[in-house]
C-alpha cells in the first residue's frame, strides 16, 4: 500500500477588491479558499499532515493561459478555525471559472518549478535537506466544495489533495549470527565482534526529475506519471559528484538475537545502483577465543556493492532496510583453511578472503524492501 498523506482543500473566500485577479471576485454568498486535514482510511496509520508544518499551493482558472490563480502560497494551520488557510492572502472561488489546484512540500522548496501539465525539480540536495520531498495529484476542474464522506458517518467538504512521496529511504540494521560454535574435533571458538563504524560511500545525492500527468482528464483527481529509466526504475537523474552518508554506530559489541540500528532512516536520492559505484563501508574488530585461550584480534574495514541483480535501484516511494547478518567464520582470519600450527595466522596481517557479503532482497508492505545481507567475518 502506497503512502500517502490525503488533505482537504476547503474552499470559503471572501469578495472584495482584486488586487491581483479578477478571478477573486464573486457575486452572492463569497466562499474562501481554506485546508483541512483528515484521517482517512487509505492512510498509513491514519496519519495527517502535523498542524506544526506548511505546504504550498499552485491553482489556475479555467480559460487562463501562464496566470497562476495561487502563485506558490503558503498553506499553515489555523487553530481558530481548525483548518488550513493560505497566508497573506484570502482567496475565493471564481462563480464562473473552474479551478485546478496542485500543492507540494516542503513549503517554498529551492528546485521546483510547477506547471499545469508539469512538476519539475532540479539541483535538489537530498542529503543536505534530509526532508520529505511531497507532491500533490492534480485537483482539475473544482468549481465548489464538495461533499467526502469518511466513515460513512461524518462528511467533510472540500477539494481532495493527495501527497505522494518523491524520494526514497533507506536504514541498516547489524546482527550477530552466532558468537560460539564446537567443530566436530571438539574445538571450541568464541567470537566477540564489535562494530566500529558502517556508513554509505559514493551514493549520489544531488539531482531533478520530471513529472508528467499520466491522464488529461479536465476534472478529479490526476496523478503524475514517475519517471522511469530504459529498465523501467522510477528513479531521478543524479547532479554533480557522489558524496559518503556516514552511520550511527560506533564501538558497538553485539551479541546473537538482537538487531542493531547502524544507519538511522534517511532520505536519499532516488537512484540506480551501478556496479563498482555504491557502496557498504564497515569498520569490523572480531576478538577470538579458542578453546578458551586468545587465539586471535582483528580490526578491519570491509567494502562492498550496493548494486545486485535482485535490487539493483532505490525507486522513488521506497523504504529500504538492510540487514546485515555478520557470521564469524571457524577459521577467522586464515582465509577458510584449517590452523596450521607450523604456518600460524599473523594477528597483524590476517587473510580476509572470507569476508564476504551476499543479498538477499525481500519485498512487503506499501513498497518496503527488506535486504537481508549475510557479511561472513
Amino acid at each position: 500500500m502506497k503512502k500517502e498523506l490525503i488533505f482537504i482543500a476547503l474552499a470559503l473566500v471572501l469578495a472584495g477588491s482584486c488586487s491581483k485577479n479578477e478571478l477573486k471576485e464573486r457575486e452572492n454568498a463569497p466562499q474562501e479558499i481554506s485546508f483541512r486535514t483528515i484521517a482517512l482510511a487509505t492512510k498509513v496509520d491514519g496519519s495527517v499532515f502535523p498542524i506544526t508544518e506548511t505546504f504550498s499551493a499552485y491553482a489556475w482558472a479555467d480559460g487562463t493561459v501562464g496566470t497562476y490563480f495561487m502563485d506558490n502560497v503558503t498553506v499553515a494551520y489555523d487553530p481558530s478555525d481548525n483548518g488550513w488557510k493560505p497566508q497573506g492572502e484570502t482567496y475565493y472561488w471564481p462563480k464562473y471559472s473552474p479551478v485546478d489546484f496542485v500543492c507540494y512540500y516542503p513549503t517554498g522548496l529551492s528546485g521546483i518549478t510547477v506547471d499545469k501539465d508539469k512538476i519539475t525539480y532540479a539541483g535538489i540536495d537530498v542529503n543536505a535537506l534530509q526532508q520529505d520531498i511531497m507532491y500533490a495529484d492534480k485537483a482539475a476542474g473544482f468549481s465548489n466544495n464538495v461533499d467526502l464522506a469518511t466513515d460513512g458517518a461524518n462528511a467533510y467538504t472540500g477539494v481532495p489533495t493527495v501527497f505522494r512521496h518523491a524520494l526514497a529511504k533507506v536504514k541498516f540494521v547489524i546482527a550477530l549470527a552466532y558468537n560460539h560454535k564446537k567443530e566436530a574435533d571438539g574445538t571450541v571458538t568464541d567470537w566477540e565482534v564489535t562494530v566500529n563504524s558502517l556508513g554509505l560511500g559514493d551514493i549520489y545525492t544531488k539531482g531533478g526529475c520530471v513529472l508528467n500527468l499520466a491522464s488529461t482528464p479536465t476534472s478529479g483527481l490526476i496523478p503524475w506519471e514517475k519517471p522511469a529509466d530504459a529498465n523501467g526504475f522510477n528513479v531521478w537523474t543524479p547532479e554533480g559528484t557522489k558524496a559518503n552518508l556516514a552511520g550511527a554506530i560506533s564501538g558497538q559489541t553485539i551479541v546473537p538475537g538482537t538487531n542493531y540500528d547502524a544507519l538511522n532512516e534517511v532520505y536519499v536520492l532516488p537512484q540506480v545502483l551501478e556496479a563498482g559505484t555504491q557502496k557498504v563501508n564497515i569498520g569490523i574488530t572480531i576478538k577470538t577465543k579458542r578453546n578458551g585461550a586468545d587465539f586471535l584480534n582483528e580490526t578491519f574495514t570491509r567494502t562492498v556493492d550496493i548494486a545486485t541483480t535482485a535490487l539493483a535501484a532505490w525507486q522513488m516511494n521506497h523504504v529500504y532496510t538492510y540487514k546485515l547478518v555478520l557470521a564469524p567464520t571457524a577459521s577467522n582470519g586464515n582465509g577458510g583453511t584449517p590452523i596450521d600450527p607450523s604456518n600460524p595466522v599473523d594477528p597483524n596481517d590476517p587473510n580476509l578472503d572470507d569476508v564476504v557479503i551476499t543479498f538477499d532482497p525481500a519485498v512487503s508492505d506499501w513498497e518496503s524492501v527488506g535486504v537481508e545481507t549475510v557479511l561472513n567475518i
